[in-house]
């Protein structure tokens, strides 16, 4: 017959500790494993009718709140060139503003700076301002934009 030695207080909390330390790792390891290999679906987008070109003279910026939950803010640099963009700065959420004079983008809360693509040229904001696609069809400007999720 063999006798079973206790389990002592020190090995019995050394085994709780790799226990309290493994699980959580594992999973934590399963849930990227899992979100490798279990494709995301894609985010919705539409595209949308913002305005007519003509009430967007080159050279300006307009404004659109709420295009279905975006904020956009749309500028027009050329005849042919209409280009739209978040207005949620890429630093700490402040609105951006087209600085008509200077030609670029400004967030007036940390004087971050983007230039008409977008990117960064001046201040702490870390990455591009994130852009909309827009499309000119005759006189009207559609941007496609991600749907909000209810």
């Amino acid at each position: 017959m063999e006798l079973r030695t206790p389990t002592r207080r020190r090995d019995f909390l050394a085994n709780l500790a790799v226990a309290l330390t493994v699980i959580p790792g594992v999973a934590i390891a399963a849930r990227y494993v899992l979100a490798y290999l279990v494709p995301r679906r894609a985010a919705a987008v539409r595209e949308v009718m913002l305005a007519r070109l003509d009430a967007l003279p080159v050279g300006t910026s307009r404004e659109f709140r709420g295009v279905l939950g975006n904020d956009v803010l749309v500028v027009r640099l050329g005849d042919g060139d209409v280009r739209a963009f978040s207005v949620v700065c890429t630093h700490l959420g402040c609105r951006v503003v087209w600085d008509q004079q200077e030609g670029n983008f400004l967030c007036p809360c940390h004087m971050g700076r983007f230039d008409p693509t977008g990117k960064v040229i001046a201040g702490p904001p870390p990455a591009p301002l994130p852009s909309f696609s827009v499309r000119l069809d005759r006189d009207a400007v559609y941007v496609t934009v991600p749907v909000e999720e209810v």
